[in-house]
């Protein structure tokens, strides 16, 4: 995908929002009936729609009920109100990501835009001001001092965009290399992914076009999040933190020369180090394997995703075991834009050395948007008298693509109604019990879950879905269908369940 100027792209699944919507309206924030003079209005549910998707999409709400005024009897209404995205200013302060009711597009019966619909985008205007997002200003935070060294500029003058993108295509790439050749990557697997039409932030350099080519969404149909680091952004940050760790001194060793950048499938690093008159130089790329599911005698395992550093590409020409703390000593170097928590970078004798290296990197930003969005979600709760509306997340998919670092994460807010399209089954196998059991779930809305993540949904009142509930036990949580006497109802045939 064509980055253009963007440094950084976060798109928003529109799901989130109609979320939201649901669980305003359920606990009455919307409210379901108004009174203005005379006029007498009940309101359905709104329901969050997207019109011409693929061309020039727009995003509204579409709201029906009935309305009398005076004496006169009850007349059903229907109206779509369109929704508008912009950046809304704040002198001297960051721009943020928001959203204002615009215009009634579509009303019915006729004059009914004028009596019912101004009023309720004066209605929605209220609400919608306290969904700002205030994405960019940790998005700047982490580029800003690669970009201008001490000399930053001010946050509002950086270039921000945010607007309704049409659905496109996004490349998913999964690194291979040849057996036995790991210093020699490539592309093992290309798919385009669909994606769906989403709300899309985007931020580039001061003075730069924050416009991507062709206003795509670039959110995978599926998923609820995605975050793009253009390789420009991910070299800056990369060279700047690489420099700041000339000199120092790591477990009595001099670290001399070090150089990292994007390779179009990983991560390029360069360096060498000094102690007591031996050297050591590596040289090499970094591949990011994404990591969320394993298999445990058949039966199909989460966990919260992360996406492993394979090391084991990177050349190393002395063997001492010093370099391993000086390894872990260069971390800092991926901070701002990886969230690395521990990682082994140069890798072949850690095992040697009894050292723990769990390999784990964070999804870029991952932190910073969601912290944003629970923001959002804190201030339009308030308005309901709640703490907060609900909201979760679980990492999807990392990769890097031409140089570029995305990564996709599951995002749910609010109060989502859904159906069970599809049951993925596996197997379990246990003493005294083996068959068949749930792996993964499809929904109807196009979610696939595992039974841990639908669990912890329901559990948490975000996801309702007829005949099942969610179950929180020792070892997380699991989906379970709610007690009757109908078979059909089942997650698993009990015939597939067998004793010994």
């Amino acid at each position: 995908m064509d980055l253009s100027e963007v440094r950084i792209a976060v798109g928003l699944n529109v799901d989130l929002f109609r979320g939201i919507i649901n669980y305003l309206y359920t606990n009455e924030t919307i409210p379901h009936t108004m009174e203005l003079g005379l006029l007498q209005i009940s309101i359905d549910e709104p329901i969050m729609e997207i019109r011409d998707a693929s061309t020039t999409p727009r995003l509204g709400l579409h709201i029906t009920g009935d309305y009398k005024n005076g004496a006169d009897p009850f007349v059903g209404f229907d109206i779509w109100v369109r929704l508008q995205p912009f950046v809304r200013t704040i002198s001297g302060a960051t721009p943020v990501a928001a959203l204002s009711a615009a215009e009634v597009e579509d009303a019915s019966p006729e004059g009914i835009g004028d009596l019912v619909g101004m009023f309720a985008i004066g209605q929605l205007n209220e609400i919608l001001q306290n969904m700002d997002i205030s994405i960019f200003d940790s998005l700047i935070n982490g580029l800003e001092e690669a970009a201008f060294g001490e000399d930053v500029p001010e946050r509002s003058t950086w270039s921000t965009n945010f607007y309704l993108g049409r659905t496109a295509e996004i490349e998913y790439v999964e690194v291979g290399f040849p057996r036995g050749e790991p210093q020699n990557p490539m592309v093992r697997n290309s798919e385009q992914l669909e994606t769906t039409t989403a709300l899309i932030a985007t931020l580039a350099m001061p003075g730069q076009s924050a416009n991507l080519p062709n206003n795509p969404s670039i959110v995978p149909a599926g998923t609820g999040i995605q975050i793009m680091i253009s390789r420009a952004a991910m070299d800056s940050v990369l060279a700047l933190n690489a420099r700041k760790q000339l000199e120092e001194n790591i477990d009595g060793a001099t670290l001399n020369f070090l150089s990292m950048s994007m390779h179009d499938l990983g991560i390029q690093i360069v360096g060498s180090a000094e102690k007591s008159n031996a050297t050591i130089s590596w040289d090499g790329i970094l591949l990011l394997f994404f990591r969320k599911f394993y298999t445990v005698k058949g039966s199909k395992r989460w966990h919260d995703g992360f996406t492993d550093v394979f090391a084991s590409g990177i050349n190393v020409d002395v063997d001492m075991p010093w370099y391993i703390k000086l390894a872990r000593g260069i971390l800092a170097i991926l901070g701002p834009i990886g969230w690395i928590l521990d990682a082994n970078l140069i890798a072949p004798k850690v095992g040697e050395a009894n050292e723990e290296a769990p390999n784990v990197i964070r999804g870029a930003f991952k932190q910073e948007v969601g912290a944003a969005l629970r923001n959002m979600i804190g201030n339009v709760g308030g308005l309901s008298g709640d703490d907060a509306i609900p909201f979760m997340q679980f990492s999807q998919n990392s990769w890097v693509l031409n140089g570029h670092y995305t990564h996709s994460l599951l995002a749910f807010a609010g109060l989502n109604r859904d159906t069970i399209a599809n049951i993925e089954h596996d197997v379990f196998n246990l003493e005294g019990a083996y068959g068949e059991s749930v792996g993964m779930i499809d929904l109807a809305s196009g979610y696939n879950l595992h039974p841990q993540e639908l669990g912890r949904l329901l559990k948490s009142d975000i996801f309702r879905i007829p005949n099942v509930h969610g179950v929180k036990a020792d070892f997380g949580y699991y989906v379970r269908s709610n007690p009757n006497d109908d078979t059909a109802d089942n997650l698993v045939d009990p015939a597939e369940i067998h004793t010994e």
